[in-house]
Parts: structure tokens; sequence; C-alpha cells
């Protein structure tokens, strides 16, 4: 079991190095532990289907319990997200060495990238400019449907409208994210920090992967390991 942990936590950093400037301490200002931390949350959310089971189960249950076929030449050669989740998975059959019940690669990528578009990585960015970084955030979200809201000033009375059909979104699962009172639909948010050039976010690692792509975003840190944040010769 050890062993399967450290390979979970390798295939955690893997997915690091997706993200723009992870290993550039200048950019990626927390750790890669840090980040291995916040990526194990997603590893343990039940989002995998098993064929003749209703229940799904998490990643890290999959590489624990279940047989992936070694993938095909061309998810074996490609550098992307899913692909890399897939050989990971792979990879843990091979450490087991047990009969397992196996996942079928073609609902195994479907199940994968929708685990990657989850809201539950929490990071905190410190940005050039404010009005710049929500305006290409807006703009990212509208031309690409994203399911992100950018709150770059609290409303009037703190009642946030729902970008689908205008209604109330409301605080949902322990306030983590935001859900539509009337059509129930949820939505990552970031938002602006107050006194500092900085925003926090609360997403999922694909909108995450996204976001610091963008050129405002000067750094970022996971919400594991914040460190103190210079601005202007201040610190936050």
């Amino acid at each position: 079991m050890e062993t399967l942990e450290r390979h979970l936590d390798a295939v955690a950093g893997r997915m690091g190095g997706f993200l723009r400037g992870f290993y550039d301490p200048r950019v990626h200002v927390g750790s890669k532990a840090g980040f291995i931390l916040e990526f194990r949350k997603i590893m343990d959310l039940p989002a995998l289907g098993q064929p003749g089971h209703l229940k799904k189960i998490s990643y890290a249950k999959a590489a624990a319990s279940c047989r992936v076929s070694m993938p095909s030449a061309e998810i074996a050669a490609a550098s992307d997200p899913v692909s890399t989740l897939v050989r990971g998975l792979h990879e843990a059959s091979i450490l087991s060495g047990e009969t397992r019940g196996e996942l079928p690669l073609d609902a195994l990528e479907s199940d994968l990238t929708s685990l990657l578009r989850i809201p539950i990585m929490v990071c905190y960015l410190s940005i050039a400019d404010r009005e710049r970084f929500f305006a290409d955030v807006k703009r990212m979200a509208g031309s690409q449907g994203l399911p992100l809201v950018a709150l770059e000033e609290m409303p009037e009375h703190g009642r946030v409208a729902c970008p689908k059909c205008g209604w109330q979104l409301l605080p949902a699962r322990h306030a983590t994210i935001l859900q539509c009172g009337k059509c129930a639909k949820q939505f990552e948010f970031v938002r602006s920090l107050p006194m500092v050039s900085a925003v926090a976010a609360l997403v999922s690692y694909e909108i995450l992967r996204r976001m610091v792509a963008l050129d405002v975003v000067n750094s970022y840190q996971e919400e594991g390991k914040i460190v103190p944040l210079e601005f202007g010769g201040e610190t936050a």
C-alpha cells in the first residue's frame, strides 16, 4: 500500500507539470508537496464508473482495485492531463499484479475528463492588473462555456446572479461553490481579495490550468502552503 501511495503522489506531481511555471518558484510560489495534497483531494472523489456496478469509485480506489489495459500508442505517447491519469492507472495495475476488474478505456477517458472539471481546488493568484485579469477571465469563461463566476466586486446586498438564468446564486456544499437557487447549476468562482493585487479561486483542475496560463497572472499557490506575497514592497 505504501508503494501505491507513493505512486499516486507521483501521478499527482505529474499533473502539476501541466500548469504554467509549475517548476519555477517565481511563478508557482507554493510547493510541489502542497500541490500534491490539493490534487489528492481530486483523486479521492467517486467519479469513475465500473462495468456492472451502480456506484462510482475514486481514482485512488481504482488504482488499488481495478485493472487498466495497456493504453493505445496514442495515449501512451500523449502529453495531456487525461492521458497522464490513464497511464497512472495502468502503472498501478502493474504494481499490484493482482487479478482485478477492468475499467474500459473509452468510458475511463470520459470519466477522467469530468473528474478534472470538479471544483475542489483552492488556490491564490497574484495578478498584475485586476481589471485586465477579470476581463480576461470573463472572456475565457464566456467563449469556452465554462461554469465560472468572476467576482471583481461583491454586488449590492451580496447577491450574485446566475449567468444562466439570472436567479440568485447561493453557497452550496459547505459554502465551497455557488449553486443557482432556480436551475440548480453549480459554478466555480474566483473572487477579488481586498487591499492586495490578488484573487482567491475555488475551481476545478481544468479551470485552474487555463487560469494560470493567463499572462496577467504573476504567480499562484495552493491553499495548503500559503506563504507571504509581496506587492510593491508590502507584504500581504
